[in-house]
C-alpha cells in the first residue's frame, strides 16, 4: 500500500512528539517532506530503473506555437517529463480523440510553411520543438514522467510502496538535526537508510529477468535526509 502525504505528515509529527502539529505546521513540514521525497527519488535513479510511462494531453495549443517549453516548466502538464518523448500525436483542437494522428519525429526540424496540424517535432535542449500549425491543436505526449508535486494530503508517493517510510524517517531526521536532537537524528537517519537499502535491494533483484521499475522519479541527484 502506497503512502499519502497526509500519512507521511502524521508519521513525522508522531516521531517528533508533535502529533497535533503545534510547531510542525503544514507550511513548515510539507516543503521538507517534498525535498526529502525528491532526494529519495534521486537515490532510486542510481539503480538505472526505467521511468513510468504516461500519456499526457496538452489541449488547445494556439496556432503558430513554436515549442512546448512553457508546458514543460513550473506547473505545466509536461513539467515532469524526464527525457525525450516516446511519441506525440495531434488532432484539431476539440475534436474527438479518435482523430489523433502520429506526429513524425524529424530529429532535426526542416523549414516548412505553416499547415493545418503538426507535421513534425524535434527534441532540442530539453525542449520539444514543433513545426508551425495554422490551426489550434490538441497534443498527446507519451513519455517517461517523474512524480508530480505533493500538493494535498491525498497526494500519493508513487515511486515505491515503501518510499513513504523512507521519506517520513528522512524528514524526521532532518528536523531533528535542525532542532539539535542528535539521538533522534542518528536513530531516524538509520531507519531511513535501512528503508532505502531495502528498496534498492528489491530493485536489484527485480533486474533478474525483467526491467527494473521504480515508479516515477526525478533525475536530480541528492541525498535524502541530509
Amino acid at each position: 500500500m502506497s503512502w499519502t502525504l497526509g500519512q507521511v505528515k502524521a508519521r513525522v509529527r508522531n516521531l517528533l512528539d508533535d502529533p497535533q502539529g503545534s510547531y510542525l505546521t503544514d507550511d513548515f513540514v510539507v516543503p521538507l517532506i517534498s525535498e526529502v521525497y525528491d532526494d529519495a527519488n534521486s537515490q532510486l535513479a542510481s539503480t538505472q530503473s526505467s521511468w513510468d510511462i504516461a500519456v499526457v494531453e496538452v489541449p488547445g495549443l494556439a496556432p503558430g506555437t513554436p515549442n512546448l517549453g512553457p508546458y514543460q516548466t513550473g506547473s505545466g502538464p509536461l513539467a515532469a517529463l524526464t527525457d525525450r518523448p516516446l511519441r506525440i500525436d495531434w488532432k484539431p483542437a476539440g475534436d474527438d480523440p479518435s482523430y489523433y494522428r502520429l506526429v513524425t519525429n524529424y530529429e532535426v526540424l526542416p523549414d516548412l510553411q505553416p499547415r493545418e496540424g503538426i507535421a513534425g517535432w524535434e527534441f532540442r535542449s530539453e525542449v520539444i520543438w514543433l513545426t508551425n500549425s495554422s490551426i489550434a491543436v490538441d497534443l498527446r505526449v507519451r513519455g517517461e514522467f517523474g512524480p508530480q508535486p505533493l500538493t494535498s494530503d491525498e497526494s500519493v508517493l508513487i515511486s515505491h510502496p515503501r518510499i513513504g517510510y523512507v521519506v517520513a524517517y528522512g524528514t524526521a531526521a532532518l528536523i531533528a538535526t535542525v532542532r539539535g536532537n542528535d539521538a533522534w537524528t542518528r536513530q531516524y537517519e538509520q531507519k531511513a537508510l535501512e528503508g532505502m537499502d531495502e528498496i534498492m535491494e528489491q530493485l536489484v533483484r527485480a533486474e533478474q529477468g525483467q526491467v527494473r521499475r521504480a515508479g516515477r522519479q526525478t533525475r536530480r541527484r541528492g541525498s535524502y535526509g541530509q
